[in-house]
């Protein structure tokens, strides 16, 4: 594309159950920064009452957006069917409606929750000039049949995928013919998050981050066993410090947090409990870490926060988790899922061997570099 060629107007339409905090939320507003930075439009559609920090938004007046398990399993009787999805087919109709009377060129549909339903639905955007793709960034529902998948996915113009994994899954789901024209966008990291220069290595106290949801499936029980295993192991203090909260955006506890705090007051490691923070006190929180440990039990996209830690000179101990993998391109410590032992095992190596730290350090400062928001919002706009 040359210098004198328009760029193409991209809407972001995140999931419409999206709560702010979310990950989807910060990687539509990252996008949207970088392609409003190099001269395109750029706008964000959102539920009632909430803005992005970096991008205009549109208020969608969306409907029921979440449905109950007798409700959801009809929509999968449906889909065997050869049917529209009664429930979630019909979610973003009103996300339809704005951007058939305001047209963009470029539409990313941000898959979660059953999006990918709806793809027949969009069909007004298409034929008033839209270029409609589905971006995927989570692992496609189980509950669609191959053909039902095949079917949905001829609403697309494009399918791109955050993670070769997550595409490579996919493919073998649809078939050869159905998987030709995937595409693969890596997320990008922010700025804020990279240092200049190597880093020293860190004496005194270990301190062991977790930042994310406070969930079930990103293993933060595997972390506060680690760090206490970490502990009988090695001669200096060790504390864990959790940075996030099992609610986006919102007050209180789940049982899960509950039972985490309760575990951790009887545990020798410290553990101090932060609530979710902006990312510029993130970042703050991973450059004072010695370790990130990020011990997911299941297939994540391309996480952020592995891209983030390594942008920071911070090591990661991570699980194998497929997208985990992927993010981290042999530069973490890796544990087998679900194995607090292995997490300890590399906490232990970059707590007791400075040179195993500098080398993660700078190597993972490395890897962050091939990864910007401004080379994924290019290519999802469809530049490069």
């Amino acid at each position: 594309m040359n210098d004198h060629q328009r760029l193409p107007s991209v809407a972001h339409v995140p999931m419409a159950q999206a709560v702010l905090g979310s990950t989807l939320l910060t990687v539509a507003d990252r996008l949207g920064e970088a392609h409003l930075r190099a001269g395109g439009e750029a706008v964000v559609l959102l539920g009632p009452g909430l803005a992005m920090p970096s991008v205009p938004s549109l208020t969608v007046p969306y409907g029921r957006r979440w449905f109950s398990r007798e409700e959801v399993v009809t929509d999968w009787v449906d889909g065997w069917r050869g049917r529209l999805r009664r429930n979630y087919g019909n979610v973003y109709d009103a996300a339809v409606t704005v951007l058939a009377e305001e047209p963009r060129d470029v539409v990313l549909l941000y898959d979660g929750h059953y999006t990918a339903a709806s793809l027949p639905r969009w069909e007004p955007v298409r034929r008033a000039g839209a270029q409609v793709c589905l971006y995927v960034h989570n692992p496609l529902s189980r509950s669609y049949g191959g053909r039902e998948l095949r079917r949905l996915l001829r609403g697309a113009d494009r399918v791109i995928f955050c993670a070769e994994h997550l595409r490579a899954a996919t493919a073998r789901r649809v078939g050869r013919r159905a998987s030709a024209g995937f595409e693969v966008v890596h997320n990008g990291v922010d700025a804020l998050f990279r240092v200049p220069g190597p880093r020293a290595v860190p004496d005194g106290e270990f301190v062991v981050l977790f930042a994310g949801k406070v969930a079930e499936n990103k293993g933060v029980h595997l972390v506060l066993e680690a760090a206490e295993r970490l502990r009988e192991r090695v001669a200096r203090p060790v504390r864990v410090r959790v940075v996030g909260g099992s609610r986006y955006g919102a007050s209180g506890l789940d049982a899960y947090e509950v039972g985490l705090r309760e575990v951790a007051a009887g545990l020798s490691v410290p553990v101090d409990f932060v609530p979710f923070a902006d990312r510029a006190a993130v970042a703050a929180e991973i450059r004072a870490a010695s370790a990130v440990c990020l011990p997911s039990t299941w297939a994540e996209g391309f996480p952020l926060v592995v891209l983030e830690a390594m942008a920071s000179g911070t090591p990661v101990v991570c699980s194998d988790s497929p997208g985990m993998l992927e993010a981290a391109g042999g530069v973490a410590r890796v544990a087998p899922m679900g194995e607090a032992a292995g997490l300890a095992d590399g906490l232990a190596a970059l707590a007791t061997d400075p040179g195993e730290w500098a080398e993660r350090s700078e190597r993972g400062r490395a890897r962050a570099a091939l990864f910007t928001w401004e080379a994924a919002a290019r290519a999802v706009a469809g530049v490069d």
